[in-house]
């Protein structure tokens, strides 16, 4: 998932001021025991999260992983396991922490409201907080997200110290940590800090509070910094307040979730069973309190313990969550029952064969899928709405839940916890059906109640389906259906496209969308097509039959967004023309990811996919070599990222079962390893968990809403799923090893079965699944109709043009060949019509090709050129008796030299007033107008720069004002005796290296040159880069636009001249074909 985060607050100076507990007199202060030179605090770290996720969906600022010998004893053991009977204490929490996993360490209970977990430097990870072999703490925060790829929770570190307090900010104070001794289980969690002078702190939980106990040195300064400034993110409010002599209780404010404005404020009380000695309130300038300490005395007793509860709707319903649930202070209970809760969960599954370090690491993934979300309503029913209001819940509904990571979370991670946790699952269902009461929106990616817009689609709706389809059904099903289908066929915020969708079939890349952050178009529409046949799913549950086909039809629209000139799922634009230059590694106009990446994105239709790329005979080669490398770059598969969760088991629909199990087999002992650094991504609230978790168990919900589960083979010789209403689904195979991964055979309930797949609602009867295992591809499962189903069309024939787009200057002439290929058997008669706007004549105009079974048929065409410049796409209409043929679409741009208006395809520029009217790097940012018009590049300026002149483009705000650097042969008006060629324009998602490649001009005399042409990043990789490539600033601004407003990041505009060979004279320039990294946008062009 992508994200970036920003601070809210900058540090303060600060002033402290002591503050004693409701008008108590001084306590007497001692002196402290010698020897104790006190906490060896530090304040050298930065308020900023690490190992955070860029646009390209990569990570950065990560720290390596883990040299084998540093790992945890248990990640290495390789012995076998053959029974689990306490699971609660397999479990290392700490799987996955680090190097890129971003899961947090501490202790908690199954979607616990607190996540008390400690939060490490120099490396405190994106939401995690924590990240093995740190040796500084920040403090024990309340809050942590697992995993989300932006920085985000961390609220109120509470860091135990003795000795004085520090001089200074006192959110910047560290103490030295240690994992030596720590124990990180499921529900407990115990490490040492504050060395020399250890501190050991044990955690526990209950569903609304949590539990401390903390061992000090001997010393009559023994105490906690409560942090109030120390969010991750940053904060803009606090308060605190001293209640009686062992009490403290505020509130902290806190935001900025992956750059977002919205803000939430999470509610503190904390109580201590002694009396303080001394206690403090630390202010600083602002009106806020910067920290809070309590100081005692532990020279007659070195334990000190703490139960704190939060809330977020008021501090005294803090202190009813830790009252009602927890009165008394006897934590070796609280733990115990902690444990208890999950060993009856995590018990629910019972697998046993593997090795201890692999089946450590398969319980330490399951615990990871019911971390979140959270439960956000407190003990009397109260909960913060997605209106900022109030309110409770009622009914059968017991908790409210928020922390919906639905871009990640709908694939694989609902499915397991509505098998598992199916009331609690409803639960989680109902809070979106509540949201959606509150505001009309059914979260797109809720971070608590707030509606968060960094990623696309509609996964709130696929995950109340995905709830329901694997038995979660005890929530308002009518209400949900209602408000998910009003949510697919309105414009609003998750779906600002649907009118655009429903007039052209796809999202155009050059459509005008509003709120919010909609970018990618092609990536959101197949995320709107997994969300549409979600719906269907649940509609059809529910006896909606209108719906469930209206929906099903429409989550196929990705066939629209078919290139067939290129076999690739392309950007389009309104006038129906595909946006040129894009290859199989192109990523700037796709989500975290390439072309090729997402063309395997379609579960729903992949026999219709497959039949456009030529059949199953071509597509099991192109698999096994998209998934040889699961997380790869450019044309491999990127598995660890959600939206290509499951395509490792694509092979299944393509005939090929054992490419499917080969892909399985190297996803879960390639991809997912045991110990702190097993997961170089994030695991995205559980998203990578719940994959390795599936593929052990050798099945995956394949499809967003259904039940089916799609066959690869089994990890374990044993597993047995005890399901909440008595059923047992029963697994064995024998064999099953990381070397004895391909199938023999299987039998379900006794009988022998071939096909690949196997309804939910079948094994949720009770269920027995036998594999018998192979180490050599067998031939089970090939059979026409073992494959899963497709939900869409299937086609006869495709066809393409060559070239599929030409240049042509006024007047002027091409041609092109319309050729139609055969992917059905069978002779077949294809009609064919072509549709030429005004301004441009093609001939013939229409035809009938005989199409042999399995082979070709051309035509050739001429286009011709009317007097006006413009961009005139034909469309071609083809039909056959045999089948559906996807329409095919040549790109004609007329223009005279200099003309740059036909080629733009990318609008870069909006108004401040509307910042969404622009996306230049795909993200949602763009330059601002008013920035610009001010740096002297309004629109239509003559601008010199580098010794050339050029023009501005004189085009509004939010229109195409740039060319998105894809091979396009651009006309070049040149002076006679012109000796170097320019460009005005930047790079985007190109890092501190820039972006560059070759470019190609060519002269009226027929011969060419090519040269380098290569961009910095428009934000100088946000100031911590320099101009490359000779670039000369030509604009600077002191912001960009973002969907929600200003971004206050310097930005540039840059030219860069590439020679001209002496004596001629350049015709025209072909734009680089692909690039090193990121993107280039070009504003202008000239010759001097």
């Amino acid at each position: 998932m992508r994200r970036s985060a920003a601070r809210l607050a900058a540090a303060v100076a600060l002033a402290t001021a002591t503050v004693l507990g409701s008008g108590l007199p001084a306590l007497a202060q001692g002196p402290s025991p010698v020897p104790s030179p006190g906490t060896q605090l530090k304040n050298a770290h930065a308020n900023t999260a690490t190992c955070v996720k860029g646009p390209d969906g990569r990570l950065t600022d990560c720290p390596k992983p883990l040299a084998a010998k540093a790992l945890p004893k248990a990640a290495k053991e390789t012995a076998t396991l053959s029974n689990v009977s306490d699971p609660a204490s397999l479990v290392d929490t700490r799987t996955w922490t680090t190097g890129g996993g971003n899961t947090f360490p501490g202790a908690d209970v199954p979607y616990g409201m607190v996540q008390w977990s400690p939060d490490t430097m120099p490396h405190r990870n994106a939401g995690g907080g924590y990240n093995y072999g740190d040796e500084e703490l920040t403090g024990y925060s309340l809050t942590h997200v697992s995993g989300p790829g932006c920085g985000a929770a961390g609220d109120i570190p509470i860091l135990p110290i003795t000795g004085d307090l520090p001089s200074g900010d006192p959110n910047e104070a560290t103490t030295a940590f240690t994992n030596a001794g720590e124990v990180a289980q499921a529900g407990y969690y115990s490490a040492q800090s504050n060395l020399p002078d250890t501190i050991t702190t044990q955690l526990t939980e209950t569903p609304h509070s949590a539990m401390g106990r903390f061992t000090f040195p001997s010393t009559t300064q023994a105490g906690f910094l409560i942090k109030l400034m120390d969010s991750q993110n940053g904060d803009s409010a606090s308060s605190a307040q001293i209640v009686g002599n062992n009490e403290i209780k505020g509130s902290d404010t806190s935001g900025g979730f992956c750059g977002d404005s919205a803000k939430y404020t999470v509610y503190y009380d904390i109580t201590f069973d002694r009396p303080f000695t001394a206690s403090k309130v630390i202010t600083g300038s602002g009106s806020s309190p910067q920290a809070a300490s309590v100081t005692f005395d532990t020279t007659k007793g070195a334990t000190v313990q703490a139960k704190v509860g939060i809330s977020y709707v008021s501090a005294d319903n803090a202190a009813l969550n830790w009252r009602t649930e927890n009165p008394g202070w006897n934590f070796d209970s609280v733990k115990k029952a902690a444990q208890k809760s999950w060993n009856t969960l995590l018990g629910r599954m019972n697998v046993s064969g593997s090795s201890a370090a692999t089946t450590q690491l398969f319980y330490s993934a399951l615990y990871h899928n019911f971390i979140q979300p959270n439960i956000t309503s407190d003990v009397n029913g109260q909960f913060m709405g997605s209106d900022v209001k109030v309110h409770s819940v009622s009914g059968k509904q017991k908790q409210q839940y928020g922390m919906y990571s639905g871009w990640d979370t709908y694939h694989s991670v609902a499915q397991l916890q509505a098998m598992l946790t199916p009331k609690e699952a409803s639960d989680q269902a109902q809070s979106q059906v509540n949201y959606y009461a509150e505001n009309g929106i059914i979260q797109q990616w809720g971070y608590l109640h707030l509606d968060n817009w960094v990623m696309a689609g509609d996964p709130g709706s696929a995950l109340i389906a995905d709830y329901y389809a694997f038995g979660a059904k005890d929530f308002d099903t009518k209400t949900a259906l209602a408000n998910m289908v009003k949510q697919a066929t309105t414009v609003n915020d998750v779906r600002p496209g649907t009118a655009l969708e429903d007039q052209y079939g796809y999202l155009p890349e050059d459509g005008t969308y509003g709120c919010c952050n909609p970018h990618a178009q092609v990536s959101s529409l197949l995320e709107y097509d997994s969300a549409d046949f979600a719906l269907s799913r649940f509609a059809a549950s529910l006896g909606d039959s209108a719906n469930a086909t209206k929906f099903q039809d429409r989550a196929n629209n990705w066939a629209n967004v078919f290139n067939t000139s290129t076999g690739l799922l392309t950007p389009r634009l309104k006038n129906g023309a595909f946006l040129p230059g894009i290859t199989p590694s192109t990523s700037s106009h796709y989500i975290e990811g390439t072309a090729e990446q997402y063309l395997w994105d379609v579960p729903n239709d992949y026999a219709g996919l497959f039949s456009l790329l030529g059949g199953n005979a071509k597509v099991k080669p192109a698999l096994r070599k998209f998934l040889s490398r699961p997380d790869g770059n450019g044309e491999y598969a990127l598995l660890s990222n959600e939206f290509g969760h499951g395509e490792e088991y694509a092979p299944d629909y393509a005939g090929d079962p054992a490419g499917a199990q080969q892909a399985a087999n190297t996803l879960r002992y390639g991809l997912y390893l045991p110990g702190p650094s097993g997961l170089q991504d994030n695991d995205d609230l559980g998203a990578n968990s719940a994959a390795f978790v599936w593929s052990m168990l050798g099945m995956y919900p394949e499809n967003p809403g259904s039940d089916t589960l799609v066959f690869g083979s089994p990890g374990f010789p044993r597993a047995t799923i005890s399901l909440p209403s008595g059923k047992t689904i029963k697994i064995t195979a024998p064999d099953a090893s990381p070397s004895e991964y391909y199938v023999k055979s299987q039998k379900i309930n006794g009988k022998a079965n071939s096909k690949l797949y196997v309804p939910f609602s079948t094994l949720a009867k009770g269920a027995t699944i036998d594999w018998k295992m192979s180490t050599a591809e067998t031939s089970w499962g090939t059979g026409a109709s073992d494959a899963p189903p497709s939900y869409g069309p299937t086609f006869a024939a495709t066809g393409a043009l060559s070239p599929s787009s030409v240049n042509l200057r006024p007047g002027g002439s091409a041609k092109t060949t319309l050729t139609v290929k055969s992917v059905s058997s069978g002779d077949q008669a294809v009609q064919w019509t072509a549709s030429a706007p005004s301004g441009v004549t093609v001939s013939p105009s229409s035809g009938t090709l005989n199409v042999p079974s399995g082979g070709s048929a051309s035509v050739d065409l001429t286009v011709t050129a009317g007097d006006t410049d413009g961009n005139y796409p034909i469309n071609f209409t083809l039909t056959s008796p045999s089948g559906k043929i996807l329409p095919v679409s040549l790109g004609v741009i007329v223009a005279k030299p200099g003309d740059l208006t036909p080629f733009y395809d990318n609008a870069g520029i909006s108004d401040d007033s509307a910042p969404s009217g622009a996306n230049y790097d795909g993200g949602g940012w763009s330059y601002s107008e008013q920035a610009l018009t001010a740096a002297g590049l309004a629109p239509g300026a003559s601008v010199t720069s580098g010794g050339i002149a050029y023009t501005w483009p004189d085009v509004p705000a939010g229109q195409p004002d740039n060319i998105s650097v894809g091979g396009q042969n651009i006309p070049v008006d040149s002076p006679a005796g012109a000796t170097k060629l320019g460009f005005l324009g930047s790079a985007h998602n190109a890092g501190t290296d820039g972006s560059s490649g070759t470019a190609t001009i060519t002269y009226t005399d027929g011969s060419s040159s090519t040269a380098t042409l290569g961009f910095s990043d428009w934000t100088l990789s946000a100031g911590s880069g320099s101009p490359l490539f000779g670039n000369v600033i030509t604009g600077t601004t002191p912001y960009r636009n973002y969907t929600t407003g200003k971004d206050g990041v310097k930005t540039y505009v840059f030219s860069q001249t590439i020679p001209i060979t002496a004596g001629k004279t350049v015709a025209s320039v072909t734009l680089p074909p692909s690039l090193s990294t990121g993107a280039i946008g070009v504003f202008a062009i000239a010759a001097g």
